[in-house]
C-alpha cells in the first residue's frame, strides 16, 4: 500500500498524480469544450459582419458550416471530458475506500476512539466527498481557460473593455475564494457529525437484542435522535455557508458583468466598435456568467473535498500509530516463528519478569490456559499481528467475537458472497457442529442469515464461525474460546471432531486459548500459565493429577481454572 499522506492536501495531490492518465486528457477535452463555447458569440458576431449585413449567401453557407463544426467540437469535448473526469473520480473514490478498508482490516487493532461505524462512514461518505473534486477539476480549469479566451477576444475587439475584464475578474475570483476555508471547516464538522451518527447506529444495532430485552427502546431512540439531529444541524450549517459562498459568487459576477456592459455600451455610443463586435462583446459578457458561477461552486466543492481528505488522512495516521491496548505497554512483544515443523512462540511475557516459550508441532493440538487474562490478550494480539503479514492459508487467528454477514450459511463459511454452489466438506460441517444446525433450518447451507446473524442463537453463530475457520484450512489455526455458547454435549463432540480433522492433516498445527475441559481433554498438550509461579506443560489428565510439591500451587490453580 502507498505511504500514508500526512495531510488532506497531500492526499489530494497524491490522488491527482495517480489519476493523471484520466485527468490530463479530461482537462484538455473539457478545456476544448469551454474555449469553443467562449467562441460561439465571437462566431455569431463574425457571421453578422461578413454574411448578414452584406447579404452574402455564400458567406452565410460557409458560416453555417463553421458554426456546425464549432458546435460538434464543443459537444464532443464536453462529452468525453466529463466522462474522463468522472472516471478519475470513481477510480479514486474506489482506491480510497480500498485503502481505508485495508488499513482497518490489517491493523492489529483500531484506535480506541474509532468505532466500526465511524470507519464505515469515512470509507464511504468521506471517500466519495474527497474524490468529487476530480469531477470538477476539468471543469474548473476549463472555466479559467474560457475566461482567458473571453478576455483575449475582448482585448482584441476593444482594448478598454478587455482591460476592464482582466482587472475585474481576478479581483472577483479572489473575493469568492476567500471564504473557502470556512466552508471546509463547516464541511469537516458535518462529516464528523455524520460519522458519530454512524458510530451510534452501529453500536445500537450490535446491542439491539440486549436493548430490547431490557426495554431500552426509548433510550436508544433518544440517543440516536440526538446524534442524528447534530448531523442534521451540521449539514444545515454547511449548506448555509456553501449557499452564502454561491450567493457571493453570483453577486461578484453580476457586478463584473455590469461594469463590462457599461464600458461596452459607452464604447458603442462613441462609435468605436462595429455591430458584430458589439454582439460578440455582449455575447461574451453573457458567457462569462457560466464560468464564474462554476468557479464559485467549485471553490465550495474543493473546500468540502479538502475537509474529507483531512479526515481520511487523520484516520489512516491514527491506525498507523495505534498501539496494542491489551498488554502492559512496557512488556516486550513475543516472537512468533513458523518453520517446516512447528509454530514457535518465544519470550512470551506473563508478568513478574517471567517468560514462557510454546511450541506446537504440525499435526498436534495445543491448548493454552491463563489465570490472568492480560498475558493471553497480549499473545493473541501478537499472533494476530503476525497473521496479518501472512496468507490465510499459512496462518489464521479466529477471535472469540463472532461476526456473521448477511447472506447464507454457505457464504458465511466459504466467504464467497452469492456462490450458491461453493462446496463445504462434510468433515468441516461435522467438526464444527454445523451439521446439527443444518437439520434445524430450512434450505440447509443455503439458509438465509440476517445481518450480524440476528436470526441465529449465540451457539449457532459460534459454530458457523468455527466452520469458517476450519474451511479455510490454514497451516496454523489459532482459536480463542470457540464454543462458550455451546452446550457441553455438543462442545465435546466438536472438540473431538476438530482434533480428528486437524490431526488428519499432518502439516497443520492448532492452538486454542480455552479453559473448556472438552478441548483440554482432546489436546495433545496443555500449557497453563498461573498468575504467579512456574507454568505447567502436559496433558490435561496429568495436570489435573499433578501433586509435585514444586508445582502444587500451580496444579491447584489449574484445577480451579478448568473445573466446571
Amino acid at each position: 500500500m502507498p505511504q500514508t499522506p500526512s495531510s488532506g492536501s497531500m492526499l489530494l495531490r497524491r490522488a491527482v498524480r495517480r489519476r493523471l492518465g484520466f485527468l490530463l486528457p479530461g482537462v484538455i477535452t473539457m478545456s476544448l469544450w469551454q474555449v469553443c463555447e467562449a467562441l460561439v458569440p465571437v462566431a455569431i458576431g463574425i457571421v453578422v459582419d461578413v454574411a448578414i449585413i452584406p447579404l452574402s449567401l455564400p458567406m452565410l453557407l460557409v458560416s453555417i458550416l463553421g458554426i456546425a463544426l464549432l458546435f460538434t467540437v464543443l459537444s464532443l469535448g464536453y462529452r468525453f471530458g466529463a466522462r474522463l473526469c468522472n472516471f478519475a473520480r470513481e477510480h479514486e473514490a474506489h482506491a480510497l475506500r480500498v485503502e481505508i478498508t485495508h488499513a482497518a482490516l490489517t491493523s492489529a487493532n483500531l484506535p480506541p476512539d474509532r468505532a466500526s461505524g465511524e470507519v464505515l462512514s469515512i470509507a464511504s461518505a468521506d471517500a466519495d466527498t474527497a474524490a468529487q473534486s476530480f469531477a470538477q477539476l476539468g471543469r474548473g480549469i476549463a472555466s479559467v481557460l474560457g475566461m482567458i479566451t473571453a478576455a483575449v477576444f475582448l482585448l482584441i475587439a476593444d482594448p478598454v473593455t478587455g482591460l476592464v475584464v482582466l482587472i475585474a475578474v481576478p479581483i472577483g475570483l479572489l473575493i469568492v475564494a476567500l471564504p473557502g476555508r470556512s466552508v471546509s471547516t463547516k464541511a469537516n464538522a458535518q462529516l464528523e457529525a455524520v460519522a458519530r451518527a454512524g458510530r451510534s447506529a452501529s453500536d445500537l444495532m450490535h446491542g439491539l437484542r440486549v436493548i430490547k430485552a431490557m426495554g431500552g427502546e426509548t433510550w436508544a431512540v433518544d440517543r440516536y435522535r440526538h446524534t442524528s439531529d447534530e448531523a442534521a444541524t451540521a449539514g444545515i450549517a454547511t449548506g448555509e455557508r456553501t449557499g452564502r459562498l454561491a450567493g457571493l459568487g453570483a453577486l461578484v459576477m453580476s457586478v463584473v458583468l455590469a461594469i463590462v456592459l457599461i464600458v461596452a455600451g459607452l464604447r458603442l455610443i462613441d462609435g468605436q466598435m462595429s455591430v458584430g463586435a458589439l454582439i460578440g462583446i455582449l455575447g461574451m459578457t453573457a458567457f462569462l456568467t457560466e464560468p464564474m458561477r462554476a468557479l464559485a461552486e467549485i471553490v465550495g466543492l474543493f473546500a468540502q473535498s479538502h475537509g474529507a481528505a483531512q479526515r481520511i488522512t487523520q484516520l489512516l495516521n491514527d491506525i498507523d500509530d495505534a498501539e496494542p491496548t491489551t498488554a502492559p505497554s512496557d512488556a516486550p512483544a513475543p516472537t512468533v516463528d513458523i518453520d517446516d515443523e512447528a509454530i514457535s512462540i518465544r519470550d512470551w511475557s506473563v508478568g513478574e519478569e517471567r517468560t514462557v516459550d510454546v511450541t506446537t508441532n504440525f499435526g498436534t493440538l495445543t491448548c493454552i490456559v491463563t489465570e490472568d487474562p492480560a498475558p493471553e490478550s497480549a499473545l493473541l494480539a501478537a499472533l494476530s499481528t503476525h497473521a496479518r503479514g501472512t496468507t490465510v492459508g499459512q496462518m489464521l487467528v479466529s477471535p472469540h467475537t463472532v461476526d456473521l454477514f448477511e447472506g447464507t450459511i454457505r457464504s458465511n463459511i466459504t466467504m464467497i458472497p452469492g456462490a450458491g454452489e461453493a462446496p463445504v466438506s462434510a468433515e468441516v460441517l461435522a467438526a464444527s457442529g454445523v451439521d446439527e444446525l443444518l437439520g434445524l433450518v430450512e434450505n440447509g447451507l443455503d439458509h438465509r442469515i440476517q445481518e450480524l446473524g440476528g436470526n441465529l442463537s449465540g451457539g449457532q453463530r459460534q459454530r458457523v464461525a468455527l466452520a469458517r475457520a476450519l474451511h479455510a484450512d490454514p497451516q496454523v489455526l489459532i482459536l480463542h474460546e470457540p464454543t462458550t455458547a455451546v452446550d457441553a454435549v455438543t462442545e465435546a463432540r466438536i472438540a473431538s471432531g476438530l482434533q480428528d480433522l486437524r490431526s488428519s492433516r499432518g502439516g497443520a498445527a492448532t492452538l486454542i486459548f480455552t479453559s473448556s475441559p472438552a478441548f483440554l481433554a482432546a489436546a495433545d498438550s496443555v500449557v497453563f500459565v498461573p498468575t504467579t509461579g512456574p507454568s505447567l506443560v502436559g496433558k490435561h489428565a496429568e495436570l489435573l493429577a499433578a501433586a509435585d510439591d514444586s508445582a502444587a500451587d500451580a496444579a491447584a490453580a489449574y484445577r480451579n481454572a478448568v473445573t466446571r
